[in-house]
């Protein structure tokens, strides 16, 4: 049988997630792509879809954009709109320690006012806050976060606040095992330009994502894809497994973490190795008929956060509010779900948050932030796994855990582009003429 007999899709894409839609359209858009098919059975945008709820909209947990970062700037390229919204509100924000709220240093100024250290400590903090966006990250690659902590001679409690600081920017809680030359990376981009929340939550991404993606000439295919294999036939091709069957001549694989990809391909290939566990987090997702009094908390003690994420993004009715608490899970952490609940619950009543206060909420025990976290002892960012897959011609992998640029969505987005790019060149190098 000739190549010309069968059905063939030029780049199939397995996942239709923000990696999935952003590889689907790079690819579409790549000269002489031919056709691309974007297969998945669920709906559209995997974790970055909303909910909304009388009113209110949930984000699957707390997401923030980073201004200025890989994510922002493939998103603006395309036309798309992130400017409605805003950063979170900091004015008198708090660090809890010990069930006491201080204030929280941002800076030297904050550092010289809050009761949470000591008058030696607060000197030591500035000190190496102010540092921080003086040092290059590629400098520090190879060390875990404790021990770069451990360098700059930081201890008592401007560690812990150093801790938390890191555990907000990276949604990581493994200090032992995160690269901290990727936690720092991370941390100054946080600081300046910043994150901003969006008008509308992370629904308004998938739906922009989408509509381009049609517009492009995607094709659509709710169907599974449980299998990648060659053509039996014609080896140089890829046999998709689906309840249809498909014949590809490369495909991304844009479907979660690096056991998800692995089950597809049916190995896991020796360069994941690198990679460290998940990451996941504890979210409580709070409706309120007014906005707390207390609009941003983070736990020293404890690895919580707590965010008023409306005002100022538009995701609640007017004059009323969502705050986003979550706990940063460590690896192997056994805590249970009602034990979460019970410490986001006491988190909230210190924001001023009564029970007459709540309209809707939701709470989710546990969240994948990341398929892998950067280890230290794997190479930092640089040492992730490439958008090629060793041992697997034509096949490619996006996600928040793969490639050598950013954490969590900039990952997404740097991987998703790359991997769409270099699926639809192969493909147009493979098409029978």
């Amino acid at each position: 049988m000739d190549e010309t007999d069968i059905d063939v899709i030029d780049t199939a894409v397995i996942g239709a997630g923000l990696a999935g839609l952003l590889a689907a359209i790079t690819a579409a858009r790549t000269p002489g792509a031919g056709r691309v098919v974007l297969f998945d059975p669920h709906p559209l945008g995997g974790r970055a879809r909303c909910d909304e709820r009388d009113g209110f909209v949930f984000n699957r947990g707390p997401r923030a954009l980073y201004v200025g970062g890989v994510a922002d700037q493939t998103l603006t390229s395309l036309g798309i709109d992130l400017t409605r919204g805003g950063p979170p509100n900091l004015a008198g924000a708090g660090a809890v320690d010990g069930g006491t709220i201080h204030v929280m240093p941002q800076g030297p100024g904050t550092a010289l006012r809050t009761s949470l250290m000591s008058a030696g400590e607060k000197f030591a903090f500035a000190k190496a806050f102010t540092r921080i966006p003086r040092i290059d990250p590629a400098t520090v690659v190879g060390r875990t976060v404790s021990e770069w902590l451990d360098d700059i001679g930081m201890a008592g409690a401007p560690r812990r606040m150093m801790e938390a600081l890191i555990r907000v920017a990276t949604y990581t809680n493994a200090p032992d095992l995160l690269d901290a030359g990727a936690a720092l990376a991370n941390a100054q981009a946080g600081m300046s330009p910043g994150v901003r929340y969006l008008d509308g939550g992370w629904q308004t991404l998938v739906d922009a994502l989408a509509s381009m993606a049609w517009d492009a000439g995607v094709e659509r295919r709710e169907e599974p894809v449980e299998g990648i294999g060659r053509h039996p036939d014609h080896p140089r091709l890829l046999a998709l497994a689906t309840p249809g069957g498909a014949t590809a001549r490369t495909a991304v694989l844009a479907v979660g973490g690096p056991d998800a990809a692995a089950a597809v391909l049916g190995d896991r290939p020796p360069a994941w190795s690198v990679l460290g566990p998940p990451v996941t987090v504890a979210c409580l997702e709070l409706g309120l008929i007014q906005p707390p009094a207390r609009r941003f908390i983070l736990g020293i003690d404890e690895p919580t956060y707590l965010s008023t994420h409306a005002p100022p993004a538009r995701l609640a009715p007017d004059g009323q509010a969502v705050v986003h608490l979550m706990r940063y899970q460590a690896p192997g952490e056994e805590l249970s779900a009602a034990q979460q609940r019970s410490g986001l619950d006491r988190l909230a009543a210190q924001a001023g948050i009564t029970p007459d206060l709540v309209a809707r909420e939701r709470f989710l025990a546990r969240m994948v932030v990341s398929g892998g976290l950067p280890t230290a002892a794997g190479g930092g960012l640089a040492g992730r796994p490439s958008v090629e897959v060793d041992g697997h011609p034509g096949v490619f992998v996006a996600g928040d855990w793969v490639g050598p640029e950013g954490l969590l969505f900039d990952a997404v987005a740097a991987s998703a582009a790359a991997a769409g790019r270099q699926a639809a060149r192969r493909s147009a190098t493979m098409a029978v003429a």
